[in-house]
């Protein structure tokens, strides 16, 4: 009897060490079946969403309106409204451009800003997830303006390097 009790507690020990690494191989299945790039692909579409977003609040209490005159962006006022509207960790650049009109009915897009932003030189290129949206924008007196607002997340190392440059 006693021989058949210790082979009891074998088997025992024997089935909950199998079911252990059945459970660990089923897990890593799962896991290398169902990778990260889903994850990347939402962390995209919530930088558009919250590009478009930002952008409806920048045009809605006229704040773009204010900035801009003619040919000329007063970049601190709209920089100061982006840093407002958006959470730290979120970089921008934002590009106006205005519709000049020409002769013969013919129009074209004319850059008078692209340097709106908080970003270090060449993030956006280095950056693995970049998310952009661009309005048409008319103000009240007729002119017409296009903003396309880029949004990438920050890094963990580019926010140290960001933080540091800042404290020199």
């Amino acid at each position: 009897m006693i021989g058949g009790v210790r082979l009891g507690q074998v088997r025992i020990i024997e089935a909950v060490i199998a079911s252990i690494l059945v459970f660990m191989a089923f897990t890593a299945v799962f896991f290398m079946l169902f990778s990260s790039e889903k994850f990347f692909k939402q962390e995209a579409v919530d930088l558009n969403r919250l590009a478009y977003n930002v952008l409806s609040r920048l045009v809605e209490p006229k704040v773009i309106e204010d900035s801009i005159e003619d040919s000329w962006v007063n970049e601190t006022k709209i920089i100061n409204a982006l840093q407002n509207l958006l959470p730290q960790n979120i970089y921008f650049n934002l590009t106006v451009s205005k519709w000049v009109s020409e002769p013969g009915g013919i129009g074209r897009w004319v850059t008078i800003s692209s340097s709106i932003s908080n970003a270090p030189e060449d993030l956006f290129k280095a950056s693995t997830e970049v998310a952009s949206a661009s309005i048409v924008y008319t103000s009240k007196n007729g002119k017409i303006y296009r903003l396309c607002l880029s949004l990438t997340r920050a890094e963990l190392k580019s926010i140290f390097l960001v933080q540091k440059d800042y404290m020199l």
